[in-house]
Parts: structure tokens; C-alpha cells; sequence
């Protein structure tokens, strides 16, 4: 039996943001290629930031607040930080992983959109493009040329895009009959009350299985997908300059002007009026 390999790091890079830049980018403090051994074991109780490892060859597993799961070739493991968690080579076919830290402004509200609120694990389709894009990283911590925290911050949002698009392509993602008829009837009659009972019977399944398939595929709740969508319906409204707030607040379904009011605020900062205001725009005569 040959001797079993030892862990080798094969790529370690480290870099220290601006501080003024860190309060406003997703920044990358680490970044690295590990070759693992068999006895290659990380565990912490927190952490800055959030790990993102990808498994090129062998297999491991990651553990987050007592939950294990295992990760093979191609797979994408997400760990949050701010919990218990770790993460370990499989010692029968260690691991060989592409690893970065993330940290910045919103960054667990970003995993939460890309793989859930307790992170996990994603199938990547095109390996090979990630591979690229993270000698790309590798480069610019190597070189750190001018305006590095800008650079690496657009690195981030193309490894966001990556990630949202394997998302995407993912079987399980697709949307069941229950919930593209559900969206179909909301989105072309927003302004009903769409009571919990009517939901139900139009996707036809228990309103407890409705909400998890809106938690899988949306990360938000129906009532929640439907203000969304109530709200955009009034953003085009009040390009409109001929129709009212109230009238667009009943369009929209929002009980009172009141009610619309608030909610348009809560969800797009500034009230209907100041948002029309904002966006008019004035032709002078020549």
C-alpha cells in the first residue's frame, strides 16, 4: 500500500482591504488550492466572512451547525460563518479544493438569494470556467495592482453571476406545476386579496407545501412574491402621470393609500410620490 499523501497547499494568497472600500464592496481577505490529506480537518466555532469551497477531485464533506454533507468532484460548498461549522477530507479519497473568504456588505443576505439561509452545497455544471475564474483571483492577490479592492470586488459579482446562472440551470430549480400556476393567476390579477384558502386551491396543494416550495425556488413566502410583484405593477403605474396614487393603490391591491404608502416605502425606500417625483421627466419647448 503506498504512503498516504500528505496535505500540500498548493496556492495561498492573503489581502488586506482598504478599510475605507470594505464598508461598501465584498472584498476576498483569503484565498487558496489545498491538495489534502487524509487527515485534513478544519472546524471553528465562527468565523469573519463566509468559505466557499470548490472540489475539483476526491471528496469531503462540510459540516454547518451540526448538520454534515457531503461534497464530491464539481460540487460547491457554501459555509456560513457566523455559526459553528467545518469542513473535512474524505480519508479513503482526500480532497483537492479551490477555496476563497468572502466578506462585505449584505454577504449572508447574498447566500441566502444564491443557495439558502444555512448555506449548502451546489452542483456546478461548467468546472472548468470556475477553475478560470479563480487563477483570475489567484493573478490579482498575487499582483495586487492599483485599485485592487475594486478589481476584486468585480471578481465577486462574476462569481455571483456564475453561481446565480448553476442555479438556474439546476432540475431542481425548475418551478412545479403547483407554483408556475400560482405566480400565472397572482401575476395577472394582483389587485384580488388572494386570501391563504385561494392560494391553495389554485396551485392545488397544502398551503404548508406551497410555502416550502416558495421558500426553495423563491426564498421569500407567497404573501411576500406577491407584494413584490404588486409593487413593480405600481412602479409602471406611476410612470403614468394620468393615473392617481389612490387609484394605483387600488389597482395594485393595497387596502388604503396608507397601507401603499408604507409598503412601497418599506420595499423601495421612498414613498410613491417621492419615487414619481424622482423619476419624472420634464420637456422644455424650443
Amino acid at each position: 500500500m503506498g504512503k498516504a499523501r500528505k496535505t500540500t497547499i498548493l496556492e495561498s494568497f492573503h489581502y488586506l482591504p482598504d478599510p475605507m472600500w470594505s464598508l461598501a464592496l465584498l472584498h476576498i481577505p483569503r484565498s487558496g488550492k489545498i491538495a489534502a490529506g487524509p487527515d485534513y480537518r478544519i472546524e471553528r466555532t465562527s468565523s469573519p466572512g463566509q468559505d466557499l469551497l470548490f472540489c475539483v477531485a476526491g471528496s469531503g464533506s462540510i459540516t454547518v451547525d451540526g448538520t454534515t454533507i457531503q461534497v464530491g468532484p464539481g460540487e460547491l460548498a457554501w459555509l456560513p460563518g457566523e455559526v459553528p461549522h467545518g469542513h473535512a477530507a474524505d480519508p479513503d479519497d482526500p480532497w483537492t479544493i479551490y477555496w476563497l473568504r468572502v466578506d462585505g456588505a449584505q454577504i449572508a443576505t447574498i447566500r441566502t438569494k444564491l443557495v439558502g439561509p444555512d448555506g449548502g452545497v451546489m452542483p456546478i455544471r461548467h468546472g472548468v470556467a470556475l477553475i478560470g475564474w479563480f487563477e483570475k483571483l489567484f493573478d490579482c492577490m498575487r499582483t495586487r495592482p492599483p485599485g485592487c479592492d475594486l478589481l476584486l470586488n468585480q471578481l465577486m459579482a462574476e462569481l455571483l453571476a456564475i453561481l446565480h446562472d448553476e442555479g438556474l440551470a439546476q432540475p431542481n430549480r425548475q418551478l412545479p406545476a403547483s407554483v408556475s400556476r400560482l405566480t400565472a393567476a397572482m401575476s395577472a390579477r394582483p389587485g384580488e386579496a388572494w386570501p391563504e384558502e385561494e392560494m391553495r386551491d389554485v396551485a392545488r396543494v397544502s398551503a404548508a407545501h406551497l410555502r416550502r416550495q416558495f421558500q426553495l425556488h423563491f426564498r421569500m413566502t407567497p404573501r411576500e412574491w406577491l407584494r413584490r410583484e404588486r409593487i413593480k405593477l405600481a412602479q409602471d403605474l406611476l410612470g403614468r402621470p394620468e393615473a392617481t396614487v389612490t387609484a394605483i393603490a387600488d389597482i395594485c391591491g393595497f387596502y388604503d393609500i396608507y397601507h401603499f404608502s408604507r409598503e412601497f416605502r418599506r420595499v423601495v425606500g421612498q414613498s410613491p410620490t417621492e419615487w414619481r417625483r424622482a423619476g419624472a421627466v420634464k420637456f422644455t419647448a424650443t
